[in-house]
């Protein structure tokens, strides 16, 4: 019988050594205290032939832009999510159809290009960054994921935005862009 509460006296107190100790913070008080998140990411193109196709300077701007809209679509993505539908037919038992559609509905403000890459196989790669500053984080903190797109817009970075920027040297690529 001592055994048993000598064993529950030393589990309660291994419990509450465990617990957090201190204050709840103030989140107002965080806020001001967070930096700004950089989110990067990239967006891919090519050409339809990229033996043939490499030579005419249209379809290589075309590759490239398509590069630029992946990036800037990877980047709403990141930032405000996906939107996907789905939707199944099923018959005695065996699936007939499966449909999914996915689709970013957002507007993106304060990005920058990075760099831009043309690889050796024919593919252009871009490469994005936005500064993601603590009054959006604080935003998406308080309302439902649903609203975020609504309540939330991305503000443009009031500080100086090249802190922390990766230089790209030496690529040797004709539509790098500084």
């Amino acid at each position: 019988m001592n055994l048993r509460w000598i064993a529950v006296s030393i589990l309660v107190l291994a419990l509450a050594a465990c617990a957090p100790i201190g204050g709840h913070q103030d989140t107002g008080q965080r806020d001001t205290q967070l930096e700004p998140i950089t989110v990067r990411v990239s967006g891919f193109g090519t050409y339809a032939d990229s033996a043939k196709d490499r030579l005419n300077t249209r379809k290589r701007l075309l590759a490239r832009r398509a590069s630029q809209l992946d990036a800037y679509r990877n980047l709403a993505e990141r930032v405000y999510g996906t939107v996907i539908y789905g939707s199944s037919t099923v018959n005695d038992f065996v699936l007939n159809n499966d449909n999914f559609r996915t689709y970013v509905d957002s507007y993106i403000r304060g990005a920058k290009m990075v760099a831009v890459n043309e690889h050796s196989d024919g593919v252009v790669e871009t490469v994005m960054e936005l500064k993601l500053e603590p009054r959006f984080r604080a935003c998406v903190s308080k309302v439902a994921d649903d609203q975020v797109q609504d309540l939330c817009p991305i503000p443009v970075p009031r500080y100086n935005d090249s802190v922390g920027d990766v230089q790209s040297r030496g690529v040797d690529s004709l539509y790098y862009l500084d």
